[in-house]
């Protein structure tokens, strides 16, 4: 069984720029690329569950080109069943597996898996996978150190949103409102991208009233909301096809 060593100085590299680091997809990338980097991998990618189903978030190398395509419904593939299960999984060879049915053709990459439950607060949050290069199989003991890297990557996702949150007036302004002084509850809000965003949206929606907006003119202010996530999507969508899958 092959020992793997994590070089300290891909460790360095790792902890030292996760402060200049600014919002949550830049470091999802960063981290997509230190996983194919540290287990010399044909891939590696992040998704993050949003309520409803895993979302995509970043990768690096190979992937197939339907991984942008849609959300992923629950139980429908690998990283799903990490999702429901929340146990490391490790697959020595798709073919021979019960998931030999998502063993996409892609010549590059081999058939040896690893994907991993991001945990926090004993909620699974996301799922961190590594794709094996051509006849690379992949030990436990690499999962093992997979795991381990899953929970220094939930604490860089933790930094990078609660400075997120702090560096924006609006956003200070209202956790303070909804929680006053109870600092913990605060950071709570914060480590919570759902829950925030839904604080936000209510205290966006206070400010329009006071200001004395019209309720078809609110209409049109989430409407253009939508529609710059809708562009946003789109974006990303076209990044993934274009940057190598499949």
């Amino acid at each position: 069984m092959k020992e793997l060593s994590l070089p300290l100085d891909r460790l360095d590299r790792l902890q030292g720029p996760v402060g200049s680091v600014n919002g949550l997809a830049p470091l999802l990338e960063r981290w997509s690329a230190f996983l194919v980097d540290t287990f010399e991998a044909a891939g590696g990618s992040v998704m993050v569950f949003d309520g409803e189903g895993l979302q995509l978030c970043a990768h690096c190398g190979s992937l197939p080109r339907e991984a942008y395509d849609h959300k992923r419904a629950q139980n429908k593939g690998i990283a799903d069943h990490v999702l429901e299960t929340g146990q490391p999984l490790l697959i020595e060879d798709i073919e021979r597996s019960a998931f030999a049915s998502q063993a996409h053709g892609q010549p590059e990459a081999g058939k040896s898996l690893m994907s991993v439950p991001l945990c926090r607060d004993g909620t699974v949050t996301g799922v961190m996978n590594v794709r094996s290069r051509v006849a690379q199989t992949f030990t436990s003991d690499e999962l093992q150190t997979l795991a381990w890297l899953s929970v220094v990557l939930v604490r860089d996702m933790q930094v990078v949103q609660m400075r997120g949150a702090l560096r924006s007036h609006y956003a200070t302004a209202s956790l303070q409102r909804a929680h006053g002084a109870d600092y913990d509850a605060m950071v709570r809000a914060t480590e919570n991208p759902g829950t925030l965003a839904r604080l936000l949206a209510r205290s966006f929606y206070r400010e329009l009233r006071r200001m004395g907006f019209a309720s078809t003119q609110i209409i049109g202010a989430a409407t253009e909301i939508i529609a710059t996530l809708g562009d946003s999507l789109r974006a990303s969508q076209k990044k993934g096809k274009e940057g190598g899958g499949g």
